[in-house]
């Protein structure tokens, strides 16, 4: 059947050395494409194509994940090391690695493998920090992919304070898009695949073609991950945005004599102590100590605001992530990909799918404790640690009682790191229907509304066509607002005031590179707040049932025009003139390129997203913002075709090319050619490697 796994027959010596035919093939982008004749094959390859891009990354990820990162790289690792020793990744790994299948764990052991293999035939492209890290081992994978998964993207320690502190939560970012057969011209189904996150450090994303019996997956993931996390085959394909389920549950305690109080008793914490290396400049190691203390709840943490919280991350000790990310892989139609989400071992991500059956498909993935009371923000916040009864047990609310929707009437469904109830339109998913704890109210972010406005225009899409909405630069905040805008300042407005405004009428409302007015309306919303509280808020509040006509317009139109006056009085100010063009101040830079920008930040709701930096003589550069991003559609007699960016490029290796060969398509707006069949990579072969 089409979840099982390759046969190993001796396990050891399947994780060393691949079987005879297992090839890489690199294309011009840097791109390995993988043929394997068995999977553990596949996985040693995969690995040694990981090194061969990104070893010296790679290599202090997965020191990082140990918790030894200091011991290698120095001070400025050290804050890392005492949040992964104190969450407890190291020990929970060894557990992963001894709680594996007999099918899966030889797979990880021949990545792994794979891994160690490069490095032993490349000692002279290591430095030596790397050098002193290896060799790698199965459980510093396990520990990478918990470090990311669970205790980066489910939760953080920055996440962990700011929730104490009642401050907001800064999450991740991502636009997923499935769209049926209804809705596209050649009757066939079709994705959007496209990540929002940082240009660098353990954000990174790495391309691969994966081919071996039962096998054709491509697509990418983080850097040093095993398997694929967006990812086509010829059967089906998926994509995930973040989502902020609970799962992650924070506990203020109560301190009483040198422990804590749970039930009216006060409780010793369990207290360990470790010695974490750091490395100085001149190559000696000092040593600092950490004193770790858990409470029953788990690990915990102070601050010097005297906030003292334990952690309880469930998800946690569920450790077949990487296997239900391979079995959904596996699948050949929609029963067996639910089947593989079924093991909810993955505990978030709002998650796109799409088959050559033409179904479609929206789930809202986490793994919550089964909760006897309290709704979703009361579990997001801080929980009384007080108390035994609001402990959460390590039984999981089902699959199949989380929000989600099949082939939905729209024929489409949607998610740009919004609340479940909103991915399609009209609304298909009734939050009555669902524990109260699951999932937030009903929101929805501007890119949101950006993708039903997009989505839900008459006519049938072509592949061209979603590519061209993948690619738009517009602004659906500046739909909103614009146009009051203009009208309240030539009205009432100063002299400066109207002509900001003449600016904004004229503006195409993008973000292209020769765009003029962009900078301007973006200085206009920053300067005006969250919900445009600075200027008194909106006329017409958001509303998620009415998506492309709320929010609009202003509470107080004389603060908004005030407000106009100032941001256009800056801009004179720092650039001599109103009139700055969004790609001589947005700019590409990596290696040695330095190019005009295109797309806009989050907040003003375009699908081409950017993330930039702090303004340096007047410019910034992007930072982040669009990733991986990717435009497929399935056929019912071969292949999917698409398109595909990795803006930055799919190397980090200092020197080559690859850092930046993509980048000018992302200037010039334009995607390549995903290359799946075997004559078409040949055609675009730049090396290989043959096993």
């Amino acid at each position: 059947m089409a979840f099982a796994l390759a046969t190993v027959t001796a396990a050891p010596s399947a994780a060393a050395v691949p079987e005879k035919g297992t090839e890489i093939l690199w294309d011009h982008y840097g791109i390995p494409h993988i043929f394997a004749p068995d999977h553990a094959s596949l996985f040693y390859a995969y690995g040694y194509a990981q090194m061969e891009g990104h070893s010296e990354l790679l290599v202090r990820l997965y020191a990082q994940a140990r918790g030894r990162g200091a011991e290698f790289y120095g001070d400025s690792n050290l804050a890392s090391d005492r949040w992964v020793r104190t969450a407890g990744i190291p020990q929970k790994a060894k557990t992963w690695a001894s709680q594996q299948t007999a099918e899966f764990a030889p797979l990880i052991r021949a990545f792994a493998a794979g891994l160690n293999a490069w490095a032993i035939e490349h000692p002279d492209m290591l430095s030596p920090a790397a050098k002193a890290v290896l060799p790698l081992t199965p459980e510093d994978v396990y520990a990478h992919g918990l470090r990311i998964i669970h205790y980066d993207w489910l939760t953080s320690e920055s996440s962990v304070y700011s929730k104490a502190r009642r401050e907001e939560v800064e999450t991740h970012g991502s636009n997923a898009w499935a769209i049926g057969p209804s809705k596209t011209a050649s009757g066939n189904a079709m994705l959007l695949s496209n990540s929002h996150l940082a240009w660098a450090d353990r954000d990174t994303y790495f391309e691969v073609q994966l081919t071996a019996p039962g096998v054709t997956s491509y697509g990418a993931v983080w850097v040093g991950f095993p398997v694929l996390r967006q990812c086509f085959t010829e059967f089906v394909a998926w994509t995930q945005t973040t989502n902020g389920p609970t799962g992650a549950d924070v506990y203020r305690l109560t301190l009483r004599e040198g422990g804590y109080v749970l039930d009216g008793q006060t409780k010793p914490f369990e207290v360990e102590k470790q010695i974490i290396k750091v490395r100085q400049a001149d190559g000696t190691l000092r040593d600092e100590l950490l004193t770790i203390r858990r409470s029953v709840h788990g690990p915990v943490f102070s601050d010097r605001r005297d906030v003292t919280v334990a952690l309880r991350v469930v998800a946690a000790d569920r450790p077949r992530m990487f296997e239900q990310f391979w079995r959904m892989g596996l699948s050949r139609n929609l029963e067996e990909w639910r089947q593989a989400m079924r093991m909810q071992q993955l505990p978030l991500f709002n998650t796109a799918y799409a088959d050559r059956d033409g179904h479609i498909m929206y789930v809202y993935n986490a793994a919550p404790p089964v909760r006897t009371h309290g709704d979703y923000r009361y579990w997001s916040g801080v929980v009384p640690g007080d108390r035994s009864d609001l402990i959460s047990t390590d039984k999981i609310l089902p699959f199949d009682q989380l929000p989600q929707v099949i082939d939905p009437p729209s024929g489409w469904v949607q998610n740009c790191n919004d609340s479940p109830w909103t991915s399609t339109f009209p609304m298909a998913i009734d939050p009555a229907k669902f524990a109260p704890y699951v999932a937030p109210l009903p929101s929805l972010g501007p890119r949101s509304q950006r993708s039903i406005r997009l989505l839900s225009a008459p006519g049938k899409i072509t592949l061209a066509d979603l590519r061209a909405m993948k690619l738009s630069t517009h602004s659906e905040i500046a739909d909103h607002f614009v146009d009051d805008l203009v009208a309240a300042a030539r009205q009432s407005g100063t002299a400066k005031a109207k002509e900001a405004a003449e600016i904004l009428a004229k503006w195409d409302r993008q973000g292209e590179t020769t765009s003029d007015g962009t900078f301007l309306f973006l200085r206009f919303v920053q300067a005006a707040g969250n919900n445009f509280q600075s200027i008194g808020g909106y006329a017409v509040p958001a509303d998620p049932s009415q998506p492309l006509t709320t929010p609009r317009g202003f509470a107080d139109p004389a603060k908004a025009i005030a407000l106009l006056d100032t941001e256009a009085r800056r801009l004179e100010t720092e650039y001599d003139t109103m009139h700055v063009i969004w790609g001589d101040v947005i700019r590409l830079r990596k290696g040695s390129l330095d190019l005009p920008g295109n797309g806009i930040p989050s907040a003003l709701g375009g699908i081409r997203t950017v993330g930039v930096g702090p303004f340096v003589g007047g410019t910034t550069q992007i930072q982040g913002g669009d990733t991986f991003y990717a435009v497929v559609e399935f056929s019912k007699t071969g292949p999917p075709t698409g398109e595909a960016l990795l803006g930055y490029g799919n190397w980090s290796r200092p020197g080559s090319k690859h850092i930046e060969d993509q980048l000018a398509l992302a200037s010039q707006k334009k995607m390549r050619p995903i290359m799946r069949a075997r004559q078409a990579i040949e055609k675009n072969l730049e090396s290989r490697k043959v096993f």
